[in-house]
């Protein structure tokens, strides 16, 4: 059994779906209307496609995060290389004021923009969080999904 990220509901099958740029899995009812990215569960199982342990189930694919000190680590390499934002804005098709934005930790950078920076610059941004920064710190306790998150409002 595995739980759904948005409504907390058990289910068999979990669907990866985006809701506005961000990888959720999901149960049958809230998976409906939204971009179906890939399933896990039954029908995967029982087509030995991939063979998933239960708690694994999107942990896999999107369990990278953008580095704490992102700003800092591209203002570092791209200082290193000499490079003025406006040169570094020009090569990798963005906005200056976005890269500023970026390097000053204004702005949490797009999946996409990461990527460039990553290969323009030669730098790691993404990195697997530690298992103690995961956990909600509500020791023996089930993690608050976004359906918790609604009735205290």
């Amino acid at each position: 059994m595995y739980d759904c990220e948005i409504c907390g509901r058990k289910t068999e099958t979990l669907y990866i779906v985006d809701v506005e740029g961000a990888e959720l899995t999901s149960c049958a009812k809230c998976s409906e209307g939204k971009n179906i990215i890939d399933t896990i569960g039954a029908e995967e199982v029982k087509g030995a496609a991939k063979q998933r342990t239960p708690g694994t189930a999107v942990r896999d694919v999107a369990e990278e995060e953008v580095v704490d000190n992102f700003g800092e680590e591209i203002r570092k390499a791209r200082e290193a290389q000499g490079l003025p934002l406006s040169v570094l804005a020009e090569r990798i098709n963005e906005k200056e004021s976005t890269l500023n934005r970026v390097e000053h930790g204004r702005m949490l950078p797009p999946q996409a923009l990461v990527k460039k920076l990553e290969k323009q610059l030669g730098i790691k941004l993404m990195a697997v969080p530690e298992q103690s920064q995961r956990q909600s710190g509500r020791k023996g306790q089930e993690p608050v999904t976004l359906g918790d998150a609604a009735e205290r409002k």
